[in-house]
């Protein structure tokens, strides 16, 4: 290794800093570092790297694909970053442990490993492999400012061991302290980049439009042209009891309405402890009388539930903590991947604060519009249920499902054109009229978001929701508790469903099924503990692996450092030739060579009187390959170089332990 000495201890200790992981971190620092003080080296060929590199890249596979299926992204491609250092240890020891200063890139390009051509590019694996260990401890996503300070100390720890000596000293730590400004500018620069991104386009960043923000809920009200449909597998839900589906999964409630958006006003989050291990109370003194379980799969963390009317009690659900508001939604603290939970429902309860003034409030824009198909209807001095049925009916005659939306007429709003003009659209409009006009005729609503479940799966043996069933509907305060008034037609899934269907969606729906059995099979991994129980065990039996090849191919050891003098020197051409273990195994038995002897006048000489299992026609002909591979200048090719060492490796198996000896 390259690097200056501690260098890659120190990434190291900045990883299990980050990680928490410390005693890995300290393992694989003694493993870089030790080699720097031990005279040990392992004879390692170009060969074992490309061996080595196709077996870390079947692991890098191996663990990503374990990854995605227990998580999902981009959790997945975080853990994946987190753990890629020890993935590729096998590369990193062999080179700190070998005798190579350099590694061919054709160990990692398959392409290039009949180029010969390409055995003049190589590259030491040390400043790489510190990037690695930098990237793996970012991945871990610390919050603090303890990873750029590492980082500043690491780089500058770099730089000063390369730093020009005819500058002054403190010039150099000027400059580095400026770029250490700069770079941190940057990164904050960067930081709220991606806040302004999440707050002006949340739908790039929301999982194909399943994450929900307690706190606002954009609208698709007055777009122009056809919204995207997603046949994703979003939610799973096995009702019991008297609870059937098809259901409605609530998700958030919003009071306030401006401008195509609608928000939570006046309705913090507050957070909630469980009442025992795993059980959170959601109203008191409601008995339940059914349960239904749901499974969910959150890819960012902290996920806003998926409800149905009248949950009571949630049980078995992982969580650090409940985050509730007065609009009756709940949002777990824990982390991304699949989880799961038990509802406990009353048919008779209804979560959320008794209404207030903002639950009457219409926009001025809006107010003449409602209060004419007020006046039209007849809905003044009814009762809420009454009202409420009155709105359901007017809204089911006369009134149509569409996906697609044209561009408004004249100056009308993208509300005065839904109910005078085209009269279709979206749950979305039907949903945010219908609380508007509950409002104007004096009762209280709410706008209502999530999913609706009404698609049942045999291979699931459950209810399934896409995300194409993610749904709006109205929440009205009708006999002393709020009920939901869905006023979309209830065509609107298999509208829906024929437009988003394609000979594509069975396969991925089993593709959903499968990652799901495997995360229920892995159930509690999402803790991550298991993930490093797997970790530890892989690379512990990666390291007995290597124990085992090294005790295999023992005579390939070799003491003195490496780059040391003499006629093995790795820096000689031609100097780790396994000829050289062929004479050390015949002088161990009296068959060695003179000094001034060449190595085919050796072999002429000691031919005769060979041990049972060796050739002299073998000998000579790994003597010829030898010889071009020492002092040829262009060397052998690598296929050559490898049938040198195969060979070679061949002749000392074939003399048997007793000859060795000199039995």
């Amino acid at each position: 290794m390259n690097t200056p000495p501690g260098l890659l201890a120190a990434a190291c200790v900045l990883w299990g800093a980050q990680t928490g992981y410390w005693l890995i971190a300290a393992v694989a620092a003694l493993a870089l570092e030790a080699p720097r003080f031990i005279a040990l080296r392992w004879n390692v060929a170009q060969a074992h790297f490309n061996r080595l590199s196709d077996f870390c890249s079947a692991l890098v596979v191996a663990a990503g694909a374990y990854l995605y299926f227990t998580y999902g992204n981009p959790r997945a491609l975080m853990l994946l970053f987190q753990w890629l250092p020890l993935l590729l240890a096998p590369l990193a020891l062999a080179q700190a442990w070998g005798n190579l200063k350099a590694v061919n890139i054709a160990a990692f390009v398959w392409t290039l490993r009949r180029d010969a051509s390409a055995e003049r590019m190589a590259l030491n694996l040390a400043f790489p492999y510190l990037a690695v260990w930098v990237v793996a401890a970012a991945a871990a996503n610390a919050r603090g400012p303890a990873f750029y300070l590492g980082l500043t100390g690491l780089t500058a720890w770099a730089l000063w061991s390369a730093r020009p000596g005819r500058y002054p000293i403190v010039l150099w730590a000027a400059l580095v302290v400026a770029a250490a400004g700069a770079g941190y500018g940057v990164q904050h620069g960067l930081n709220r980049l991606q806040a302004w991104v999440e707050e002006v386009v949340p739908e790039w960043l929301a999982a194909s439009g399943s994450r929900t923000d307690p706190y606002r809920s954009r609208t698709d009200l007055g777009h122009i042209g056809e919204l995207k449909q997603d046949d994703a597998i979003v939610l799973r839900v096995r009702p019991e009891g008297a609870l059937k589906g098809p259901l409605l999964l609530h998700r958030a409630s919003y009071n306030s309405y401006f401008d195509r958006t609608w928000g939570a006003r006046n309705a913090p989050l507050v957070a909630r402890l469980p009442d025992a291990g795993t059980r959170w109370t959601l109203a008191r003194d409601q008995a339940p009388d059914a349960r239904v379980t749901v499974f969910e799969y959150s890819p960012r963390g902290n996920p806003v539930l998926s409800l149905p009317r009248g949950a009571v009690e949630l049980e078995r659900l992982e969580a650090l903590s409940l985050k509730v508001n007065g609009l009756g939604t709940v949002q777990a603290e824990s982390p991304p991947g699949y989880f799961s939970y038990v509802v406990a429902v009353n048919s008779g309860a209804s979560r959320g604060d008794v209404p207030n003034e903002d639950d009457l409030r219409v926009p001025p824009a809006e107010q003449k519009l409602f209060d004419e198909i007020v006046g039209r209807l007849a809905l003044g001095g009814l009762p809420p249920d009454a009202v409420a049925a009155v709105v359901t009916r007017y809204f089911a005659e006369g009134f149509g499902y569409s996906l697609y939306q044209g561009a408004r007429l004249g100056s009308r709003s993208a509300l005065a054109d839904f109910l005078l003009g085209t009269k279709t659209g979206h749950c979305e409009y039907f949903a945010t009229a219908t609380v508007l006009l509950l409002r104007a005729a004096g009762v209280p609503a709410r706008y209502a978001t999530g999913f609706s479940a009404q698609e049942y799966s045999r291979l699931e043996n459950a209810w399934i929701a896409r995300v194409r069933h993610a749904h709006a509907w109205a929440s009205a305060w009708v006999d002393g508790r709020w009920v939901d008034v869905d006023t979309t037609p209830s065509t609107w899934a298999q509208a829906e469903e024929q437009r988003a269907s394609s000979w594509w969606s069975p396969v991925a729906d089993l593709w959903s099924w499968l990652r799901f059995q495997l995360a229920q099979w892995n159930a509690g991994a999402r803790d991550e503990e298991r993930t490093t129980a797997i970790v530890v065990a892989v690379a512990l039996l990666v390291g007995l692996w290597f124990a085992w090849r090294l005790y295999r191919q023992r005579g390939l050891m070799m003491f003195g450092r490496r780059g040391a003098r003499g006629p093995e020197a790795p820096s000689t051409p031609g100097a780790d030739s396994e000829l050289f273990l062929i004479e050390r195994a015949l002088a161990r038995i009296g068959f060695g060579r003179a000094a001034a002897e060449t190595v085919m006048a050796w072999l002429a000489r000691i031919e005769a009187r060979l041990p049972a299992g060796w050739s002299g026609a073998e000998l000579r002909g790994i003597a010829a390959l030898h010889y071009r591979y020492r002092f040829d200048p262009a060397g052998l090719p690598a296929r050559e170089r490898e049938l040198l060492r195969e060979r070679s490796l061949t002749c000392l198996k074939s003399m048997s332990r007793e000859s060795l000896l000199g039995l």
